[in-house]
């Protein structure tokens, strides 16, 4: 072997060892690439379902509670700084202050109107995730407290001449309750 066939594979080999040149012999081309990978970790939050919707319920009484799930899809611990609930709406959660990468926890929404007529709030949580606060409505109806309403047909009486010491003919008059709760009656 001549030095001149020698000298282009060791360039070749050097190059290599260099990591990034590249050199050609008898129409062959090595080269080498260098890829850098940056992985980031996050929390990402979802609420589900995010609206809520409670039935009709008399004024001052409260419901039996509804569930929103607290996901944290993300690739770090979801830091939980606050979780309210406004209008005539409560919460109760198991999140505490934090939920770990790929875990969930439970909000517990209940309804008290104050009031008769459509009502509305919101579900709030504030965290670390991006596009806090995530939020959930609520709506709800308040129904009048039911009361009774009590009437008597016929408001009047009339009887006739009576004898002294006789007892007349019976005249009927029919209670009614038009109200919304039962009537209870004392005395008669």
């Amino acid at each position: 072997m001549r030095a001149k066939d020698c000298t282009i594979p060791m360039a070749l080999a050097f190059c290599v060892l260099l990591a990034g040149c590249s050199g050609s012999k008898s129409g062959t081309t090595t080269t080498t690439t260098t890829t850098t990978t940056t992985t980031t970790t996050t929390p990402q939050a979802t609420l589900a379902p995010t609206t809520l919707t409670f039935a009709s319920l008399t004024v001052g009484t409260t419901s039996a509670s509804q569930s929103v799930t607290l996901t944290n899809g993300g690739t770090a611990a979801l830091a939980v700084s606050s979780i309210a609930a406004s209008g005539d709406f409560a919460e109760t959660n198991t999140c505490g202050s934090s939920v770990a990468a790929g875990a969930s926890c439970t909000i517990a929404v209940t309804f008290t109107p104050t009031v008769a007529g459509s009502r509305t709030g919101t579900l709030t949580v504030t965290d670390n995730a991006t596009g806090s606060p995530q939020t959930v409505s609520l709506t709800g109806t308040g129904a009048a407290a039911a009361t009774p309403s009590a009437s008597l047909t016929p408001s009047t009486l009339t009887f006739g001449s009576q004898t002294l010491g006789t007892t007349s003919a019976s005249q009927s008059v029919t209670p009614t309750n038009g109200g919304t709760a039962a009537l209870a009656v004392s005395s008669i």
